[in-house]
C-alpha cells in the first residue's frame, strides 16, 4: 500500500514540480501572448479573399428560412470550417418566422369615401443595378411579425415615434391619437418600440418610412446607384418583434425534443399569462406587457417617394422645426387630410404571415491545448432581408477569412491555449433568434466556460473610423488591439495616423458605447453574463444620419460595397484583423485580458450621474445613495487588489493562474439577477440592459431608469418611489456582491 502511495506521490511531484525553466503549458509563449503569432495572423488575412467571400454571400437574397440561407450557405460554411478548423457542427431550431404575402402585397393608399384608392404605395422596390435583377427570392418590403389586417384612419405624423414624441403630442398639443394611423420616420430608436408606442397611444396602424434627412442627406446631388445615399424608392425592412428569440418558446430553446414538441404552444401560452401578470404588477411604469408574439397593430414600411404623397396632404398644426424632415413639404401633425381629401382616410393593407421553419447555426471549433474548456467565442449572423452586402455579409465575409487565417496557423502546428469558437447565426434579423436559442440551450456550459463573446454584425458601414460598444472589462483590449492594426486609409497614414487606433483617437475612442440589443451579443450578456463587444468601421459623425443609408433595402448589394464603400476591401481587412487580434489575445495570454478596474471607473461615472441628476429629488423622498457609494468603494478596492494579484501571481502554478482567471471572467456573471429586471424579466443584467423605450439603446442601471421614467406624472407617487427605493437596494447589493467575486480567498468572511 505504501509503495503504491509513494508511486502516486512521485508521479504527482514529477508532474507539478516547478522546474528551473517554464513548464510545458507556458513554453512557446510569453506572458503577454506571442506577438509574432499576431503578426502572422494579420498578415494572413487577405483583402481579396474577403471580396470574393462577399461576392459569394450576396449572389442571391437569403432571408432566414429560405433554401439559399438554410441549405446553401449553411452547408458552405459548415464545409469550410470542417476544412480549416478542428471541427464544425450545425444546430437546427424550429422557430416562428415571418414573411410578406407575395400574392397579396402590403400597401398604403388614400381612400375616398366611395372606396376609390389613390396614391397607392409601391409594392416592390425599383431595380436600379444589375446585381438586383432576376432574383425571385427577393421579398417585398415588410415588417416581420406585423399584425395582419386592413385598417383605415386619419393620418398623424409622429416624428420618430419615440415615447417623448407621442407624449408631446398628447400632453402638450392635446391631439387625440385614438383610431389614427401614425406615420413615423425610421431612426433614433428600435422600430418595434415605435409600433409599441403607437399602440399604447391608441393608433390602429403605423406606416414607417426613411426620411431623406436621415438617409439621403445629399439626395439633391446624387443617390444610388450614383452615390451611397438612399433613393426614394428604397424601403427599409425589419422586425417589429418586441423581444429576442423564438416567440413560441420564451426562456427555453426551440430544440427538437419530444418533451418540447408537444408542449411548445402550451408553454408559450402559460408563459405569456405569467408575463402578463408580472407586468400588471409593474403597470405603473409599463402599460404594455410585451408578451405578444406579433405587434399589437398592423405596420408596413414605404419609401420616401411614397411618404411625400401622404405627408403633403396631412392637415393640422405645423410641426416644430426639430420635427421637420428632408422632404420638400411642410410637415404637419394631423389628424386628417387637407381639402379636397378632408373626408378621405389613410388605408393600411397588411398581409404579413407567420409560420414555423427551421433555422440553423453553424459552429466551428479550434480546440485549446491547455484550457480547452475555456471558450473565446466570436460570431456574426448570416441571414439578410435581401442581399445584405453590409448587414451582415460584410462581417460574414471578414469572419470567413479570419477563420481561414486561423486554419493556416493550425496547419503550421500552432494551437491556442484556450479554445476558439466561430459562430454563424441564423434568423438574427427576425429577432436574434439563432443566437438566443443557442445560448438558451447551452447556457449552463457557456455561463461557466465562455471567456468573452466578440460580435461583428457589420464589418463596414462606412470608411471613416472604428466604432465599438463593449462591456467595460473589454475597453482596454479594444484599444490595445486597435493599436496593432494597420490603418486602412492611406490619407490617414500620410497624416501620421498609422493605426486604426490613431484614427479612432482622432474621432474620440473614449466613446465606446454601451450594449443594448439589436445584435447577437444581447443574449450572451443578458442571459449568460458573458463579457461582450461589437465593432464596425463607420461613417463620419458629421453626417447626422440614423444609419448607413441603404440599411435593409434591396439596394444593399455587392455593387454598393465594392464600388462606393470599400474599394479594395482594406476596411474589411482591418476589422477582420482587429477581431483576430482580440480573439488571439484572449485565447493565448496566460492571464486573461479582462480589466475590472475599467468596470470600477464606469460604475463610478454612472453613480455620479445619478447623484447629479436625481440627488435632490432622492433626498426629498428619503432615498439615500450612501449604500451604493459604500459598495462602489468596496468594488474599486477589490478591483485594484485583483489586478495587483495578476502582477504577482506565480505563473508556474496552474491552479493559481486558473483561480485568478476565473475571477476575472466571472465578474460579469455577478451582475446577473436571476429574477431579471423588474417588469422585464427576460433582461437580467443589472448594470446594462436595453432601454425600456428603445431596445437598440442601452440603459445604465436599467431597473432604476425604468422606475424613474416619467415618475413626476404618475398619480401613484408613493408606489413609484417605493419601487425606486427597491431598485437602489438592488444596485447596492449587486455591486457589493460583484466586489466579493474579486476578493482573495482569505478576504471573504474568513473562508
Amino acid at each position: 500500500m505504501s509503495t503504491v502511495l509513494f508511486l502516486v506521490l512521485g508521479i504527482l511531484i514529477g508532474k507539478f514540480a516547478i522546474p528551473p525553466d517554464l513548464p510545458s503549458w507556458l513554453r512557446g509563449m510569453s506572458i503577454d501572448g506571442d506577438s509574432s503569432l499576431t503578426e502572422r495572423l494579420m498578415k494572413e488575412i487577405n483583402a481579396d479573399n474577403i471580396e470574393k467571400n462577399l461576392k459569394y454571400f450576396t449572389q442571391k437574397a437569403h432571408i432566414a428560412g429560405s433554401s439559399r440561407e438554410e441549405e446553401e450557405l449553411v452547408n458552405y460554411i459548415f464545409n469550410e470550417w470542417k476544412s480549416h478548423l478542428d471541427s464544425a457542427r450545425i444546430y437546427p431550431y424550429s422557430v416562428l418566422l415571418s414573411y410578406p404575402n407575395a400574392s397579396d402585397p402590403n400597401y398604403v393608399a388614400v381612400q375616398f369615401e366611395n372606396g376609390t384608392e389613390v396614391d397607392v404605395s409601391a409594392k416592390v422596390e425599383k431595380i436600379l443595378s444589375p446585381d438586383q435583377e432576376e432574383d425571385p427570392t427577393v421579398v417585398n418590403p415588410f415588417n416581420a411579425y406585423s399584425l395582419p389586417g386592413t385598417v383605415m384612419g386619419d393620418p398623424v405624423y409622429v416624428n420618430y415615434g419615440t415615447i417623448e414624441d407621442f407624449t408631446y403630442m398628447k400632453r402638450n398639443l392635446s391631439i387625440d391619437l385614438n383610431g389614427t394611423i401614425a406615420i413615423a420616420r425610421y431612426g433614433k430608436i428600435f422600430r418595434a418600440d415605435k409600433v409599441k408606442h403607437a399602440a399604447e397611444f391608441g393608433c390602429v396602424g403605423m406606416v414607417l418610412y426613411s426620411d431623406p434627412a436621415d438617409y439621403a442627406v445629399d439626395r439633391e446631388v446624387r443617390v444610388y446607384p450614383d452615390d451611397w445615399w438612399l433613393p426614394g424608392t428604397g424601403v427599409q425592412r425589419g422586425t417589429v418583434l418586441p423581444r429576442d428569440g423564438d416567440p413560441l418558446t420564451p426562456y427555453y430553446p426551440s430544440i427538437e425534443h419530444p418533451a418540447c414538441l408537444g408542449c411548445t404552444t402550451a408553454l408559450s401560452t402559460v408563459l405569456s399569462k405569467v408575463l402578463t401578470v408580472a407586468n400588471k404588477e409593474s403597470a405603473f411604469y409599463q402599460k404594455e406587457s410585451n408578451s405578444h408574439s406579433v405587434s399589437a397593430i398592423p405596420v408596413t414600411p414605404i419609401g420616401y417617394d411614397d411618404a411625400i404623397k401622404y405627408l403633403r396632404k396631412i392637415s393640422g398644426p405645423e410641426a416644430n422645426s426639430t420635427w421637420q424632415g428632408g422632404l420638400n413639404v411642410t410637415y404637419r401633425l394631423g389628424p386628417g387630410f387637407i381639402p379636397p381629401y378632408s373626408n378621405s382616410k389613410l388605408k393600411l393593407h397588411v398581409r404579413t404571415y407567420n409560420e414555423r421553419r427551421t433555422t440553423h447555426n453553424v459552429i466551428g471549433y479550434i480546440r485549446g491545448e491547455h484550457e480547452p474548456d475555456r471558450y473565446v467565442v466570436l460570431g456574426n449572423h448570416r441571414d439578410a432581408w435581401v442581399f445584405g452586402a453590409v448587414d451582415p455579409s460584410s462581417a460574414s465575409a471578414a469572419v470567413m477569412e479570419l477563420s481561414r487565417a486561423f486554419g493556416e496557423l493550425l496547419k503550421d502546428g500552432w494551437r491556442p491555449r484556450r479554445s476558439i469558437v466561430f459562430c454563424s447565426w441564423g434568423a438574427e434579423e427576425h429577432g436574434l433568434i439563432g443566437s438566443t436559442e443557442w445560448v438558451e440551450e447551452l447556457v449552463k456550459i457557456l455561463g461557466t466556460r465562455a471567456v468573452a463573446y466578440l460580435n461583428v454584425d457589420i464589418a463596414v458601414e462606412g470608411n471613416t473610423s472604428l466604432t465599438a460598444s463593449a462591456t467595460p472589462n473589454l475597453y482596454k483590449l479594444l484599444h490595445e488591439s486597435a493599436k496593432k492594426v494597420e490603418n486602412p486609409n492611406p490619407d490617414e497614414i500620410a497624416n501620421g495616423r498609422k493605426t486604426v487606433f490613431d484614427t479612432w483617437l482622432a474621432n474620440d475612442p473614449s466613446d465606446i458605447g454601451e450594449l443594448g440589443s439589436g445584435s447577437d451579443y444581447a443574449t450572451f450578456l443578458q442571459i449568460g453574463g458573458i463579457p461582450s463587444t461589437d465593432m464596425s468601421y463607420t461613417y463620419s459623425k458629421r453626417y447626422k444620419i440614423s444609419s448607413y443609408p441603404m440599411y435593409h433595402s434591396a439596394y444593399e448589394t455587392f455593387d454598393l460595397v465594392s464600388r462606393l464603400m470599400d474599394r479594395g476591401f482594406k476596411y474589411h481587412q482591418a476589422v477582420a484583423r482587429l477581431l483576430g487580434v482580440m480573439a488571439m489575445t484572449l485565447a493565448e495570454k496566460v492571464i486573461l485580458d479582462l480589466d475590472c478596474t475599467q468596470y470600477a471607473n464606469k460604475l463610478e461615472r454612472m453613480v455620479k450621474d445619478i447623484q447629479t441628476h436625481y440627488g435632490p429629488l432622492f433626498e426629498k423622498h428619503g432615498i439615500s445613495m450612501d449604500g451604493v457609494v459604500k459598495a462602489l468603494q468596496e468594488f474599486k478596492e477589490a478591483a485594484r487588489n485583483l489586478h495587483g494579484r495578476t502582477e504577482t501571481v506565480e505563473l508556474t502554478n496552474p491552479l493559481e493562474v486558473r483561480r485568478l482567471n476565473d475571477q476575472l471572467m466571472d465578474l460579469e456573471r455577478a451582475f446577473i439577477d436571476p429574477l431579471g429586471i423588474f417588469g422585464r424579466p427576460w433582461y437580467r443584467h443589472v448594470i446594462f440592459a436595453p432601454s425600456l423605450h428603445d431596445a437598440y439603446g442601452s440603459s445604465s442601471f436599467p431597473g432604476l431608469t425604468d422606475a424613474l421614467f416619467d415618475i413626476e406624472n404618475d398619480p401613484d407617487q408613493a408606489r413609484r418611489w417605493e419601487q425606486v427605493k427597491k431598485e437602489v437596494s438592488v444596485i447596492t447589493f449587486i455591486i457589493h456582491s460583484a466586489a466579493s467575486t474579486m476578493k482573495g480567498v482569505n478576504d471573504i468572511g474568513g473562508l
